[in-house]
């Protein structure tokens, strides 16, 4: 989502064509932070095209399938993590959808908490009221950076930061912020949540490809090296389904649109 989201929503400019809306679909109120989708035909309408081509209808029920949110991760079953430390996860791949936390499909990022966040920050909150925009806004409020991104567990490609539509969440210094701890947070929120996010809580578990080359590794295209990858979701599985979860279908999976397209919140 672009920085100016809230700007351009405040502005009008989501009445005036789908490209603002593509571009900023929390922003105008297309999707909501209900990240699953509601529609048992959503995959298929999605590889149609239809989320190009029917935007309004696509990203409010299909948003999942459409690539619009990245969709909160938690174990279902409380022998994931005894199955992950006995490498079921990569003896069985039915398992990532199942417990994606215990088998490493997530990753950690800086997504906003709630639905009024790109309104809220363009109205200034992010500086009069810090302690509450940052921990519940941090995508609008812009927390993490590049730097954030490079301090997490993300992948590396080829010596260069490989950034994904959403920044990585993590703390700049590990360490230091053990020794401040987690009283800090709420003694001088506008610093350490910068700072400190993981530690602070302002990070959220969620579904995402950890390489932006992904969608080409599925289809078999060139990777991010510039050579040729026989990398399929199917051909090596293991690797695909962690790094790519998207790509490979495992975050849709996590939450599958119920048939009849009534979703169970």
């Amino acid at each position: 989502m672009d920085e100016s989201c809230a700007a351009w929503a405040k502005a009008g400019e989501c009445d005036k064509g789908d490209h603002v809306k593509k571009l900023c679909p929390h922003s105008c109120a297309i999707c909501s932070h209900l990240c699953r989708d509601t529609e048992e035909s959503c995959l298929a309408w999605a590889d149609n095209g239809q989320c190009d081509t029917n935007v309004d209808f696509m990203y409010r029920h299909c948003p999942v399938a459409c690539g619009v949110c990245k969709t909160k991760c938690y174990d279902k079953d409380s022998s994931c993590a005894s199955w992950s430390r006995s490498g079921e996860c990569s003896k069985n791949p039915s398992l990532l959808s199942l417990c994606p936390v215990s088998c490493g499909v997530c990753t950690d990022l800086c997504l906003d908490k709630q639905n009024d966040c790109p309104q809220w920050a363009a109205e200034g909150a992010c500086g009069t009221n810090a302690a509450y925009m940052l921990k519940n806004c941090p995508n609008s409020c812009q927390v993490c950076t590049p730097q954030h991104h490079a301090a997490s567990s993300h992948p590396v490609a080829d010596g260069k930061r490989d950034l994904t539509a959403t920044t990585a969440c993590a703390d700049l210094d590990r360490r230091q912020c053990v020794v401040w701890g987690e009283h800090e947070c709420e003694q001088n929120p506008g610093a350490m949540l910068r700072e400190c996010p993981h530690t602070c809580g302002v990070c959220t578990l969620a579904c995402e490809d950890k390489y932006t080359d992904c969608p080409n590794w599925a289809l078999g295209r060139s990777n991010v090296f510039g050579k040729k990858s026989g990398k399929g979701c199917d051909e090596d599985a293991a690797f695909m389904r962690v790094n790519c979860p998207h790509s490979c279908g495992v975050c849709r999976d996590l939450y599958p649109a119920p048939a009849g397209g009534k979703d169970e919140v």
